[in-house]
This record gives structure tokens, C-alpha cells and sequence, in this order.
């Protein structure tokens, strides 16, 4: 039996399978807030001693910056080492991946269709055209199609290309799925934490005001749930409106909210732009993370996709793109369980003694 754990800023999510097979699905499903405990360790034995389970293995799939075993999430208060979670869990082996790692590995069908879990199987579906057209479930809820994403874009896939999977939540996660031969590996990276680009006045006036509070103003401090409170006090002058609350007014009709909303998808727009033109990936995007499945409805409207297109000389690679949506809200568990059976992150497991 293997642990699967994604942990966020925000939330951690807990998953069991039975086995390391291929056609293993998640059991013991669990969502944990992070606020709620100290450690990771007791949220990982309380876990346990509730299913009264043994496993053997664990795989933490962390929003971190990770130096060797040493984990430091950037967006909560936890500190702690891969070992001493497995210690927890009193499993013989663990393996240690960046949160985005998982989410990208959650999408290797895409690059290779073997790959494609029982759970996951079938086409996607088309849900939102650029026109602002939907077609089956709206964006943002979960219709429980199996294979754990939605099409934006067809797009023309470049074979044997990079797939950018990115997308934020409490942070900006953004990695790089790669085809390797016959198999696939993940570029991890903290492509979050690159320099905030403006593009037009209203971004201009956002980091002029970041840049006094911060220095350095970074992609996640306007592109994540906090930017988005961030931008709505700038353009508003008005705090005290979680991203939450934000997000479901912008949806609910034009204003203020909606303002500031478009002011966040046009901004991710630009850093899905640069990430996919640095890793040349062409088999398209999948947008993840837990705020832009919720908004998808208002990407049409938004200016994303002028924005996404808007590259000069590389507009038309940019316009080609296929785009997908991700809403399966347990994706990082789906990738941590692919990771585990993944040969080329074979090296990361380590051994417990």
C-alpha cells in the first residue's frame, strides 16, 4: 500500500492505493487544511491510525523549495524532512517531488496515451471556445469527466514536444512535461518567482506599487489567490475581500470584482506565454491550480487569449497551441502515483532505515 500526499499552502490532499499497478485507483480520499495542524507528521499518523493502515511507501508531492531532504513550503508555515514524514508513516521508502511535478505527470496521456490511468480513460472534451461558446459542463464545475481535464483550444500539437503545465493557487506553480524516449520526465522548477512583467498601464501601476512594498515583485505576487486580493485593493483601494469572495462576484456580473479578475487572467496569460516559449511546448498547456477552473467562464471576456497570442514574431506558435483546462481537484495525487511508477524519477525514492 503507498500514501499519495499534495501539499499546498493551503490544503493537503491524501489518497491510498492498494498497489503499485498500473490500474491502481485512489482510495481513502482525504483534503486536510494545513492551518489545522503543526506538523505534517501529525496530519500523516492521524491519517493512518483513522483508515488503520500500513502502507510501505509515500510519496510527497510538496509546493516547496526543496534542498536535498529539507522541505520549507514558501506559502506556509511548515518545515520538515522527507524522512521525517516517512518516519510518520513507518513506510520503507518515500520519494520527494515538487507539487508541480505531480500536476504535470497527472497529464502524461497527453504526451503518451499508455501512460493513462483506468480512472482516466476517454477523449477530452471541448468546453470553451474563444468566441466565449461552452459546450457540455460550464467551466469551473466538476462534471466528473474521466479524463480529468477539459479542452479550451484544440491547437495543433508539435510531436515530440514539451507540455507546460502551470497554474495558481495559493502560489504559481509551473513545470515542463518532456517526452524521453519511451518514457516522460519533468522539468521542476520555481517559475512563479520570475520577474512580474507589466504590459499596459493598469500593470504598470501594480508593480509600481508591489515594487515599493517588495523590491522584487515576482509573477506569484500578482498571478495567485493573494495576487488577486492584491489587485483588487490597488485598483479599488479596498481590502478585507478574500480571493474567494472575489472570484465568485467576477462571476456573478460585471464590476469591480470582474475588473480584477481580468487583470489576473491577462497577467497568468503573459507568464503561460514566456514559459511555454522558454520550453518550446509545443503539445500545448494545461492550466492547473485551484483558481482558473473556477473562472474559466470568464477567460473568453477576460482578454487571456489576445494577451496569450500577443508574442510578436512568435504569436502564430503561441495561437496554435492546444489548451487544456485541469479540474480534477485530486490531479497531484493521480501525479504523485505516476511519479512512483515513472523510471526516470526511479533515482528519487530513498530508503528508510
Amino acid at each position: 500500500m503507498m500514501i499519495l500526499a499534495d501539499i499546498g499552502g493551503t490544503n493537503m490532499r491524501l489518497a491510498v492505493v492498494q498497489d503499485q499497478h498500473a490500474n491502481a485507483t485512489l482510495e481513502k480520499i482525504e483534503i486536510v487544511s494545513c492551518q489545522s495542524f503543526p506538523t505534517i507528521e501529525e496530519v500523516l499518523t492521524r491519517y493512518l491510525s483513522r483508515h488503520n493502515i500500513r502502507p510501505h511507501s509515500l510519496v510527497l508531492a510538496v509546493a516547496a523549495d526543496m534542498q536535498g531532504d529539507d522541505v520549507t513550503i514558501t506559502n506556509n508555515s511548515w518545515r520538515f524532512q522527507g524522512i521525517s514524514a516517512a518516519r510518520a508513516c513507518g513506510v520503507s521508502r518515500y520519494m520527494l517531488i515538487n507539487d508541480f511535478c505531480a500536476q504535470a505527470l497527472a497529464h502524461a496521456d497527453l504526451l503518451m496515451p499508455r501512460r493513462m490511468p483506468a480512472e482516466a480513460a476517454g477523449p477530452d472534451e471541448i468546453v470553451i471556445q474563444q468566441s466565449g461558446q461552452q459546450s457540455g459542463h460550464p467551466s469551473g464545475q466538476q462534471s466528473g469527466h474521466p479524463s480529468g481535464r477539459h479542452i479550451i483550444r484544440a491547437g495543433t500539437v508539435r510531436p515530440q514536444t514539451p507540455l507546460l503545465v502551470s497554474g495558481p493557487g495559493t502560489g504559481l506553480g509551473v513545470a515542463a512535461l518532456v517526452p524521453v524516449g519511451d518514457d516522460v520526465t519533468v522539468i521542476e522548477g520555481e517559475g512563479g518567482h520570475v520577474s512580474f512583467a507589466a504590459r499596459n498601464a493598469t500593470e504598470r501601476e501594480i508593480l509600481h506599487a508591489l515594487q515599493k512594498r517588495w523590491g522584487h515583485v515576482s509573477a506569484e505576487r500578482v498571478v495567485s489567490g493573494p495576487g488577486l486580493e492584491t489587485i483588487y485593493h490597488i485598483m479599488t483601494g479596498k481590502g478585507g475581500r478574500t480571493a474567494a469572495e472575489i472570484g465568485s462576484a467576477a462571476v456573478a456580473g460585471p464590476g469591480a470584482d470582474r475588473q480584477a479578475v481580468d487583470v489576473l487572467l491577462t497577467a497568468f496569460a503573459t507568464v503561460l506565454a514566456n514559459a511555454a516559449l522558454s520550453f518550446g511546448a509545443g503539445a500545448g498547456i494545461v492550466i492547473a491550480g485551484g483558481i482558473v477552473p473556477k473562472l474559466g467562464a470568464l477567460l473568453p471576456q477576460s482578454g487571456f487569449f489576445d494577451r496569450l497570442g500577443d508574442h510578436g514574431r512568435r504569436s502564430g506558435f503561441l495561437n496554435a497551441l492546444p489548451l487544456y483546462l485541469a479540474v480534477d481537484p485530486y490531479a497531484g495525487c493521480h501525479g504523485a502515483f505516476v511519479a512512483a511508477n515513472t523510471a526516470n524519477l526511479a533515482h528519487r525514492w530513498c530508503g528508510v532505515r
